[in-house]
């Protein structure tokens, strides 16, 4: 089998955008599927990773081309970073900023990748007329990188598949900061026309692939790679070790947490935020690292007693499974998700017994306080649930199968 995987993000790129395909790929490629990868070169990446690059198995045959870059328009226009996980105004912000914020989410659609279009579709040409491809498989965000697949089926009756690694009309920037009325309908037409138009569309969660258009849809989880996490151990030190890996976008509160924190006053709690740039101001103390190659994430994710993840509070939090979730739940470390006990989050954390699931502070701080206690006396905190469903290795059937 031959597949043509049609992404923005890709290694040397970093963060949370490029662990999906980096996982399904090196499984694929141990089921003898052959890979081929159309890519950007220097693209406006959210954080730069140059060890994944060794983690991309030799046969996948990549091909770059430059993007458009916004993010160099605007860095002239005063702006220190090209937007990425959020589109909300603050207070603080300048007049500028605020309406090249409006501009984008009224005259950009369906996201501001659309400028690398042109390029991925003339080098996807040249994949396809140089080998036989089973099918191509464009993944977003962004989602514009869906349009290359789209216009390839239409020209060349290839069978394309997409892959919704978040939803589109409804994904949380444009719920927090809703674009016009005409805008937000373009952006559902053209959702739907995407659903719609490909052979088979492949949804990151059951909630959103319900909530998504008619079209012929299969579940398919981010998951883990066990490779990822062979040679690393727990180690217990003296300090009870929490710990929050990643961005804290728009819409995550933290509020809950804070409060529970500073409620218990634990003399042996430590508190980590790891890769994470905007966190409220707080009086607890706070322990900030700077953003990690995977690799080093993955063991500070296991050498630790408590790991937070925060779900988004807008509407689409029920189908919303970040994809550390399944690295945290693969470190064994026991998971504190800042949510309402509902959704397809707090099903998954219940089924493999990976933690526990609430917004209120009190709460929160009883369990943190539990396994406090359960700390000082040395008892095991591991979990032990079973995630093998979630194995990459155990997923990838699903393009085997279909």
């Amino acid at each position: 089998m031959k597949i043509l995987l049609i992404t923005y993000y890709f290694p040397p790129c970093g963060g949370a955008s490029v662990q999906r395909w980096l996982r399904f790929i090196r499984a694929l490629t141990k089921k003898g599927v052959d890979i081929y990868v159309v890519t950007t070169l220097n693209g406006d990446y959210p954080y730069l990773d140059e060890s994944l690059l060794a983690k991309i198995p030799s046969s996948v045959k990549v091909y770059r081309s430059k993007p458009l870059r916004f993010g160099k328009l605007w860095n002239i226009l005063g702006q220190k970073e090209l937007p990425y996980g959020s589109l909300q105004n603050k207070a603080s912000d300048s007049s500028l900023k605020k309406i090249l914020y409006w501009l984008r989410l009224n005259f950009i659609v369906p996201d501001m990748r659309i400028g690398w279009n042109p390029s991925a579709y003339k080098n996807a040409l040249q994949v396809l007329r140089q080998d036989k491809i089973d099918y191509v498989i464009t993944t977003g965000p962004p989602h514009s990188t869906h349009l290359v697949g789209m216009k390839l089926k239409k020209h060349f009756g290839i069978e394309w598949r997409t892959d919704f690694r978040d939803p589109m009309s409804e994904i949380y920037y444009l719920k927090i900061n809703p674009p016009c009325r005409i805008t937000l309908a373009l952006h559902k037409y053209l959702e739907r026309k995407i659903i719609r138009t490909a052979d088979l569309n492949y949804i990151f969660s059951k909630v959103i692939a319900d909530a998504l258009p008619d079209g012929k849809k299969k579940v398919l989880y981010n998951g883990f790679d066990p490779d990822d996490f062979k040679g690393l151990h727990y180690s217990r030190t003296d300090k009870f070790r929490i710990k929050y890996v990643g961005q804290l976008t728009t819409g995550r509160d933290a509020s809950p947490l804070m409060k529970a924190l500073s409620s218990l006053q634990l003399p042996l709690l430590e508190f980590s935020l790891i890769g994470t740039r905007d966190f409220p101001e707080t009086d607890f103390p706070v322990i900030k690292i700077p953003f990690l190659p995977h690799s080093k994430a993955l063991e500070e994710l296991v050498n630790a007693e408590l790991l937070i993840l925060i779900i988004d509070t807008c509407k689409s939090k029920e189908g919303l499974l970040p994809s550390k979730l399944f690295e945290y739940m693969a470190s064994r470390t026991p998971i504190l998700c800042i949510s309402e006990p509902a959704g397809e989050v707090y099903t998954l954390i219940c089924k493999t017994e990976s933690g526990f699931v609430s917004k209120d502070s009190e709460e929160i701080a009883n369990y943190i306080l539990g396994l406090y206690n359960k700390f000082l006396e040395g008892d095991n905190l591991r979990t032990k649930g079973d995630i093998s469903f979630v194995d990459v290795n155990n997923q990838v059937n699903i393009f085997l199968e279909s």
